[in-house]
């Protein structure tokens, strides 16, 4: 098989995001073998201009069901034999020139079936003072090499025959409204035999929109990624006394440190309060409590 790739878009109302990304696509593919497919998950086809009149020539096509999970699944439609594997990137990212190269070698010389690359956001505007004191949206990156547990779609590449050995499998429709929809997947892979390795040269870049600079927003989002991690594991079937194990640490670490934080006036730090909430999440979910991260009602909520 020719190492052909398949890059995957999914889209909704970011038209200037859209912009961005597919010039700096148009960048990292000039020497490569390609193919760019833009799902746009606005019946309306919002983002048709943008896709349709862009030199690099994507696929363009829209798909009606709203929902994360659907926009992905369509783009796995487009995922025959003529390609060696999909690379997931989002709408509100932009690549660099060697971005593309550094991903697709380091999942050959690696033989990996899944390889993850860091997402690493800028701030267009100066960020609130308490969010570089306490250093949010910094997150600390495995190394390269180190194996994952799961994976995102954000900037992430998997092998054809890796997908093709665990049965094909999809998006998960019941992860549409609260996210999650990838950890689920790749959680499967992986127990399916896949290898997940990280590669932290293989970057792209994340615009955090002043919607997302909120205390608020960052609980919201700890909760809902613990949440979504317990309903993962109970629909696999997985043991939840590991996971919940780390919970309790996780809280434990999160109370503490929060406190030391505060009585050395550093004010809030991202890590211990991201962890304390995650925890929340993970036990809340074993009430069945769910935290929708994909509503329809802002562009901000999107997720994507």
């Amino acid at each position: 098989m020719a190492e052909r790739y398949l890059i995957a878009v999914a889209t909704y109302l970011r038209p200037t995001g859209l912009q961005r990304l597919l010039d700096s696509l148009e960048a990292a593919v000039s020497s490569a073998s390609v193919d760019i497919v833009v799902v746009d998950n606005d019946a309306a086809g919002s983002a048709r201009s943008v896709a349709v009149s862009h030199p690099i020539g994507p696929t363009y096509v829209i798909e009606p069901e709203p929902g994360i999970s659907a926009a992905r699944n369509r783009a796995l439609q487009h995922f025959s034999d003529r390609y060696c594997g999909i690379i997931f990137v989002d709408d509100d990212e932009w690549v660099t020139p060697a971005w593309l190269t550094t991903l697709t070698k380091y999942a050959t010389q690696t033989q990996a079936d899944v390889v993850v690359g860091p997402v690493m956001s800028v701030f267009l505007e100066p960020a609130p003072e308490w969010v570089e004191r306490g250093g949010f949206f910094k997150p600390r990156y495995p190394a390269t090499g180190d194996r994952l547990r799961h994976a995102p779609t954000n900037n992430t590449l998997l092998v054809r025959d890796a997908w093709v050995r665990a049965g094909s499998p999809k998006f998960d429709l019941s992860f549409s409204a609260t996210g999650g929809e990838d950890t689920d997947f790749f959680h499967g892979l992986r127990k399916s035999g896949a290898t997940i390795l990280f590669c932290e040269d293989a970057v792209v870049y994340e615009e955090v929109p002043t919607e997302r600079q909120s205390l608020g927003w960052v609980r919201r989002r700890a909760i809902r990624e613990g949440a979504n991690e317990t309903r993962v594991l109970r629909k696999h079937h997985d043991s939840l006394w590991a996971a919940l194990g780390r919970g309790v640490r996780s809280a434990a670490y999160g109370l503490i440190f929060l406190g030391v934080g505060l009585v050395a006036h550093r004010g809030i730090q991202a890590r211990p309060y991201f962890t304390l909430f995650y925890a929340c999440g993970q036990f809340a979910a074993l009430f069945n409590y769910q935290v929708e991260g994909y509503s329809r009602i802002s562009e901000s909520n999107n997720g994507r």
